[in-house]
């Protein structure tokens, strides 16, 4: 079997991204130190907002959580955060995990501070994210959304995400990561196009 070594993410460069809204963001690399900042992007989501990342009522992350969340090791287990240059918060994250039996798939999820929500973070987020798999070699990328959940359903369709399974309100999108960078790139032009208009967008 193929073995991938864990990193710290300091050889991950950060990058700088002009978003939709024209405001500039840094993606760079989520790390153990980010408990603080991820706990306070906690508290920028609204009650709907943490539903439909957790999908179940949550008032807080738990020590236990939090340590998951920010124990990265950048290859099978990915988290990248949205950095506001002016004040250096966390205004988006987007990871992907690697399910345990599958060692090329793994399971996709973003979040964005409801504040900064439909500004075009996370589609740069995103954009990252797939880069980044297709670094790491996974095949496979799978998001779980609902279907009430238009904005997401919309942002995992621009970057190619197909709908595979349907259960209850829920809906499972895959996408071909080997298959998926001409669709990321189109992606980034829309996001370039908009950002010209000045117009705010998911």
């Amino acid at each position: 079997m193929e073995s991938r070594q864990q990193t710290s993410g300091d050889d991950i460069a950060p990058l700088t991204v002009a978003v939709a809204d024209g405001s500039i963001i840094e993606i760079r690399p989520l790390t153990r130190g980010d408990r603080a900042g991820l706990t306070e992007l906690f508290s920028r989501l609204s009650a709907e907002s943490r539903q439909r990342r957790f999908f179940t009522p949550k008032v807080e992350l738990s020590e236990r959580e939090l340590a998951y969340f920010t124990d990265v090791d950048h290859v099978s287990h990915e988290a990248l955060a949205a950095i506001d240059p002016w004040d250096g918060s966390i205004v988006g994250v987007a990871r992907y995990v690697k399910y345990g039996d599958h060692p090329a798939v793994a399971d996709v999820a973003i979040e964005v501070a409801d504040d900064r929500q439909r500004c075009g973070i996370g589609t740069a987020l995103d954009e990252r994210l797939v880069g980044r798999a297709r670094v790491n070699r996974m095949a496979c990328l799978s998001a779980t959304t609902r279907w009430d959940n238009r904005p997401a359903r919309a942002l995992l369709r621009r970057f190619g995400f197909r709908a595979r399974a349907s259960r209850g309100g829920e809906l499972q999108l895959d996408l071909d990561v080997s298959a998926s960078e001409k669709v990321s790139t189109g992606a980034a032009h829309t996001l370039a196009e908009r950002h010209s208009r000045s117009a705010c967008e998911t």
